[in-house]
């Protein structure tokens, strides 16, 4: 158990490759409904921390032909499998994947008009350094969505209330202003979203 948890972590190799299929497949709904909460529009420049195998930066590139989408993860294993799914965007210069821990992330003063996470909060080693530097690299008026659905021994309802509770007050506390909480009921538990504005 303690191998797989780590492999949904920083997915790895051969096993690696089929937790990130299990990723995809489990979160699609999830995703779909954080890229709707998102609002991008043509042309933003987007982040999302925790790709995986890639499957919202394929989406955002399609849909919005003139968006320029950076990607961080903590997996090699996830940048291949995320490089395979984007390689034409990837060729035009639209979408480019990093591997690096979020909180040490840093693309010469980058700035964003949306950054987004699913499911990836949790793993993070230092989450109010992480959603610090997150605001820093947001342009003023830039969105920051940041979605958790509870897995594992946190599978509850009321962890997703906490997850809420806890990620609205830290961002609150960076500067975040407009921060709203939705919540999409989706087995195998309720999913939270916090968005905030800078």
């Amino acid at each position: 158990m303690f191998t797989l948890q780590k492999q949904f972590k920083r997915p790895k190799g051969i096993l690696g490759w089929v937790v990130g299929k299990v990723m995809e497949f489990d979160n699609r709904k999830i995703n779909n409904w954080s890229i709707k909460q998102l609002s991008i529009e043509n042309g933003d420049r987007v982040l999302e921390v925790g790709y995986g195998p890639g499957y919202c930066i394929k989406r955002i590139s399609t849909r919005f032909p003139d968006t320029f989408v950076d990607g961080v993860d903590l997996s090699e294993t996830m940048k291949d499998a995320a490089q395979k799914k984007n390689q034409k965007a990837i060729e035009k210069g639209r979408v480019r994947l990093f591997v690096q821990d979020i909180s040490q992330f840093d693309l010469n003063d980058a700035q964003y008009d949306r950054i987004f996470s699913v499911n990836n909060y949790p793993l993070w080693n230092d989450q109010k350094q992480a959603l610090s530097h997150l605001y820093k690299m947001l342009k003023t008026g830039g969105t920051l969505l940041i979605t958790v659905q509870p897995r594992g021994d946190e599978e509850r309802d009321s962890k997703a209330r906490r997850y809420g509770e806890e990620i609205s007050q830290a961002l609150q506390e960076i500067g975040f202003k407009h921060i709203a909480l939705s919540y999409k009921d989706v087995s195998p538990a309720l999913t939270v979203s916090i968005k905030g504005v800078k």
